[in-house]
């Protein structure tokens, strides 16, 4: 008996040995980054990555060979940057530093021999010195990551969780980032999607601090240059900003948030993340109230993104293919409709008016009406080719392209006071939101489809808005805006019957011809983009805007051009202004429910 008895408590004590280590092994991390960065001013950061347990890890099948890789974009800017380009001096080591075989087997993947190896260990060191919000950047003065930049993958450890140990440069005090911290400068990550969504910021910025919503925010403010602004109210505003943004969806999926904001002259934009976001703008940004308006409407624009896009999001933005393109026809949606919400929040917030909303939606109108390339692209179309045009602008881009955000703005309103109009203001777009969050990312843990957005705009609007989908959206055709506006109280004001004057269509700048509309009296001409302009009607000291001002329509004018140089002549025969602008204007009589139909379309 005795010694069946310590057999069995043998027996237990291997058991529990047993489980204790397969519970420490899964308590040890797949992968640990570390990011340094001894000389700021050499631009680059040095990254060390160790794959832990090689060996007895079940998700690595081959066993002779580990594939790393490095992001070619980041989500919220579709476009290829090929950021293994800035990666330099790339080592591959065992876990006692022997060095390990490895080759690059094409531009952004390295290939490790690591049979019978535990342990290995990556360093390579990625050269960043340019700042914006896609890419990373660090020189005296401080270091911002944007993850996809900087951080490499194993794909078969992508949803893995990871250890970032960060050693600041000495002279720094300060890490900013929506990671969770564990111990000092050393953060949890859930998987890589998480380290690639959780900018940094690092350096001696000033930190601002407030709650709303029973969540604390950080706003983490560099500026290369003494920042002039009222703490008090600028807290306020941003309280008012995310509290207004909430009433949207109606609630706030968040632990905590992190504005990272850069001021620095000629930067700008943002782009949004889970937990963050980073906008860039001006030094002067809180010098006038137009300007910090302005930084506000960027605010709540990459604010809004944390609903829309990172939780509402068209099916294929997520989970993310880092090393080619992902294709959406929604980006209208995803960027158009967070543009629209821009002067909704900013008046639900108490920083703009009724007015300014009425002034922003005439506004996009007459953007996307006045650019040729809106009768020659659908937004779809221009939604899933963002990876070949929008990001890549040429000279002739507005005669054949429209902007996925402006016009997908203007769908956002005429959806907005469509679905107001026909449930008499009970409904609004914000219902469509709402719909869509709770049902795609709360229940069913998924983006939604083309076919499913329409079915969720149809069932909060009330009956089927097919040909508006057909028509406005997947085509080309003029929207009745008149018709449409009046259903919420506006009246649409053409204001193209006033122009009389002739329209070149030339953009010049030094003397050179830089852009042509091609539906500028020019365009057919035989003048040319680079053109270098010698004389218009004779005289040699004139530009085109000054030249214009004593023509009329029928009118001809005569412009000599230096092209590759020879000399060369033009007729231009000049045509009245064909260009699209309108205005809304608020209608003076209403009844009880076209007044209750317009404070619902301007957010309130």
């Amino acid at each position: 008996m005795r010694r069946r008895k310590i057999a069995f408590s043998m027996l237990i004590a291997i058991v529990l040995s047993a489980v204790s280590f397969i519970s420490n092994a899964q308590d040890t991390k797949s992968i640990s980054y570390e990011l340094r960065m001894p000389e700021p001013e050499t631009h680059f950061f040095e990254v060390g990555m160790t794959i832990n347990n090689v060996l007895t890890n079940p998700k690595i099948i081959d066993k002779r060979r580990l594939l790393v890789k490095m992001p070619v974009w980041t989500p919220g800017s579709y476009l290829v940057r090929e950021y293994a380009g800035n990666v330099e001096n790339f080592q591959a080591t065992d876990g006692q530093n022997k060095p390990l075989n490895f080759r690059k087997v094409n531009k952004n993947t390295w290939e490790i021999d690591i049979d019978q190896i535990e342990d290995v260990k990556i360093s390579y060191k990625v050269y960043a010195f340019d700042l914006t919000v896609r890419t990373s950047f660090i020189d005296a003065s401080h270091g911002y990551l944007n993850g996809a930049s900087i951080f490499m993958f194993v794909p078969e450890l992508m949803k893995s969780q990871a250890d970032l140990k960060i050693y600041p440069y000495e002279k720094w005090s300060t890490i900013s980032t929506a990671l969770p911290e564990t111990s000092k400068n050393t953060f949890l990550v859930k998987d890589f999607d998480t380290l690639v969504d959780s900018p940094i910021e690092i350096g001696n910025h000033e930190v601002l601090e407030f709650e709303a919503l029973g969540i604390p925010y950080r706003i983490a403010m560099y500026s290369s240059s003494p920042l002039n602004y009222d703490k008090e109210k600028l807290i306020k505003d941003y309280k008012s900003l995310v509290i207004a943004a909430e009433t949207v969806v109606g609630e706030t999926p968040l632990e905590n948030y992190l504005f990272i904001v850069h001021h620095q002259p000629g930067i700008g934009g943002g782009l949004e993340h889970l937990h963050s976001t980073t906008c860039q703008t001006s030094p002067f940004a809180y010098s006038s109230e137009r300007a910090y308006i302005g930084l506000f409407g960027l605010l709540a624009h990459e604010y809004f993104h944390l609903w829309n896009v990172k939780r509402i999001r068209p099916v294929a933005l997520g989970p993310f293919d880092y090393e080619n393109e992902n294709y959406t026809h929604m980006l209208w949606v995803a960027e158009g409709f967070t543009s629209f919400y821009e002067e909704i929040i900013l008046n639900r917030a108490g920083l703009i008016n009724d007015e300014d909303v009425v002034k922003a939606v005439a506004g996009a109108l007459s953007s996307a009406e006045s650019t040729p390339g809106n009768r020659i692209q659908a937004v779809t179309e221009a939604s899933w080719d963002a990876w070949i045009k929008y990001y890549r602008p040429s000279e002739n881009s507005n005669n054949t392209r429209i902007s996925y955000y402006g016009k997908g703005g203007v769908l956002a309103a005429l959806l907005n006071a469509k679905i107001i109009a026909n449930t008499k203001a009970e409904k609004s777009l914000d219902d469509v939101m709402k719909l869509l969050y709770n049902k795609y990312y709360k229940a069913l843990g998924r983006g939604y489809t083309d076919a499913e957005f329409q079915m969720a705009v149809e069932e909060i609007h009330g009956g089927s808005l097919d040909y508006f989908f057909k028509n406005y959206v997947s085509g080309t055709e003029r929207p009745d805006y008149e018709q449409i506006y009046k259903g919420v109280g506006l009246k649409v004001i053409d204001n193209n019957e006033d122009r009389e004057k002739p329209y070149l269509g030339i953009t010049e700048r030094r003397g050179m011809i830089y852009r042509m509309s091609s539906e500028g009296s020019a365009y057919h001409s035989g003048l040319s983009v680079n053109d270098q302009v010698v004389s218009i009607d004779g005289n040699k000291d004139i530009n085109f805007a000054n030249a214009l001002l004593s023509k009329n329509v029928g009118e001809k004018m005569v412009v000599v051009v230096n092209r590759h140089g020879v000399e060369m002549e033009f007729t231009i025969d000049l045509q009245k202004d064909e260009r699209k602008s309108y205005s809304l204007e608020k209608m003076t009589k209403m009844n009880k429910e076209q007044e209750k139909a317009y404070q619902k379309f301007v957010g309130k």
